[in-house]
């Protein structure tokens, strides 16, 4: 397969942003902070904001939990290229929903978007 030239990366980039159809995601990052007892608190802040994404559900998956099994109901989530973002960190929805990010696809030819899979917290 031919190279991609870095103009047409770019436009392949341009196009995809534009069919990323919902605004006002956020990636967060954790932090924790000393609750005087031994433990710890944990504080979820912005990382980076203002985000197009698009967010799929994935059905179907079966897990098994307490010894039996259960329908599994997961979330593709499709983010700009450039957009940092690992399994240390959640993704909140434009409507303030969060999701635990439990895999992030890193591994392209082209980075032409980021795809992570995503659990409800």
């Amino acid at each position: 397969m031919p190279a991609l030239s870095d103009d047409e990366l770019t436009a392949i980039r341009a196009d995809i942003d534009e069919l990323l159809p919902d605004t006002g995601g956020a990636v967060l990052s954790r932090t924790l902070a000393n609750d005087g007892m031994g433990g710890f608190t944990e504080a979820w802040g912005t990382a980076t904001g203002s985000l197009s994404y698009r967010l799929d559900p994935i059905r179907g998956v079966e897990e098994q939990a307490g010894g039996a099994l259960r329908a599994f109901q997961g979330w593709q989530l499709t983010l700009p290229y450039d957009t940092t973002v690992t399994t240390a960190n959640r993704f909140q929805d434009g409507s303030g929903n969060q999701y635990a990010i439990i895999g992030v696809d890193g591994a392209k030819s082209w980075k032409a978007s980021v795809r992570a899979r995503l659990e409800a917290v």
